[in-house]
């Protein structure tokens, strides 16, 4: 018997020979198979508009996917490396940030993450501000996508006295990070003397992220940032 006959998807419909109900391939069938033909038929046209995208940028795509290696993604595991952020996707970040970021660098080293920033902060001047950021938690499932950082700040003025002075007085509020936190109002991030706490559900895209995503951090190390992924 032809492999069409077996499985016949027009309209949702998938039939499944007794043969097949072996080996728990019937209950494989209802828990994934069946699941996925109802998201892509749920998500048709985003599906079409991310496939255009990535068409119209297939250069930029494709030199995006060279970072990832297939074997890791076949087992569920989506290994970022540092040298994509700092390279490959450097000028989207710089044209996101605007006037107030002069360069940047991000370092994945010992289960932590490293930021290097040359800041214009306006009447601060330029500053130089490192943070080291140490994942406390990460909830990405279901309806729930929130990460949680401790982090240790370092920010030196590289302006003129006044600058300095004023740099001075402004982390007497506490980090500088928290002001600016402070300052922006930005609603999915809450900024405390030593941790950050971005709620992501805070953000509209978030709601087309389909709730059987599930994303679990691994480790930040050897110049890799590994997220364990399953839907």
């Amino acid at each position: 018997m032809e492999l069409s006959q077996y499985f016949y998807t027009i309209h949702g419909n998938f039939s499944v020979p007794s043969s097949f109900r072996i080996n728990g391939f019937y209950l494989w069938y209802n828990r994934y198979i069946k699941n996925a033909i109802e998201v892509i038929s749920m998500t048709d046209e985003g599906l079409k508009k991310l496939l255009g995208f990535l068409l119209r940028n297939k250069d930029t795509a494709v030199s995006l996917l060279e970072n990832f290696r297939p074997e890791d993604v076949e087992r569920g595991i989506l290994a970022i490396p540092e040298k994509m952020i700092n390279r490959d996707i450097k000028m989207l970040v710089m044209d996101q940030a605007g006037e107030y970021l002069n360069d940047y660098e991000l370092l994945f080293l010992q289960n932590s993450v490293l930021v290097d920033l040359d800041l214009n902060a306006k009447q601060l001047g330029r500053l130089k501000a490192k943070y080291l950021l140490t994942i406390a938690g990460f909830d990405f499932h279901g309806n729930t996508h929130r990460v949680r950082f401790s982090y240790k700040e370092d920010v030196r003025s590289e302006g003129n006295f006044m600058q300095s002075m004023a740099l001075k007085a402004a982390g007497l509020k506490g980090s500088l990070l928290q002001t600016a936190s402070e300052m922006m109002k930005l609603s999915f991030i809450q900024v405390e003397k030593d941790t950050i706490d971005i709620n992501l559900d805070e953000l509209s895209f978030m709601k087309k992220v389909p709730p059987e995503l599930s994303v679990s951090y691994i480790s930040s190390e050897d110049g890799l940032l590994k997220l364990k992924f399953h839907i």
